[in-house]
């Protein structure tokens, strides 16, 4: 009996001895908890980065904004402003500058040189006279129009 007891004595400790862990119940749970909760953002993100593609494919409202915003320092600062359907033309001190549609932008050049590009993704442009001052209508590539009416505070001559 002795000997028999001393073998199983002898087995317990070596198993013991390896100091081998496996991988537990436990341990398997939290791994797998933490893979699903990694994986519940993965719809949010392939969302975000197809809605962002879509957003890039018209003017923005903060873009327009902007734009609007420069154009009616611009027409402060104009000494005379002429209006045709798709072009404006600004004379300013010696200068003249020129807003037109180009491509699928709206562009302004100083003296017919340059090329800044003041909107993107724009179909169609116009401009139209009115009795004090114009408007300026833009329709962007998803078909939304965006409208501004400008005018000079100073009296200019709107041809």
């Amino acid at each position: 009996m002795s000997i028999s007891m001393g073998i199983s004595h002898k087995k317990y400790r070596s198993v013991h001895g390896r100091n081998e862990q496996g991988f537990t119940l436990v341990e398997m749970l939290i791994a797998l908890t933490a893979f699903c909760m990694l994986m519940s953002f993965l719809p949010i993100g392939i969302r975000t980065v197809l809605s962002h593609e879509v957003i890039d494919q018209g003017i923005q409202r903060m873009e327009w904004e902007v734009f609007y915003s420069q154009m009616k320092k611009e027409i402060r600062l104009a000494t005379e402003i002429t209006v045709l359907e798709d072009k404006l033309l600004l004379k300013r001190n010696n200068d003249t500058i020129l807003y037109e549609k180009y491509g699928s932008n709206l562009r302004r050049r100083v003296n017919y040189t340059g090329h800044e590009i003041l909107l993107q993704n724009v179909v169609s442009v116009q401009f139209e006279r009115l009795r004090a001052g114009f408007t300026i209508s833009v329709t962007d590539l998803n078909g939304v129009d965006y409208e501004g009416y400008l005018r000079s505070i100073i009296s200019v001559d709107i041809k």
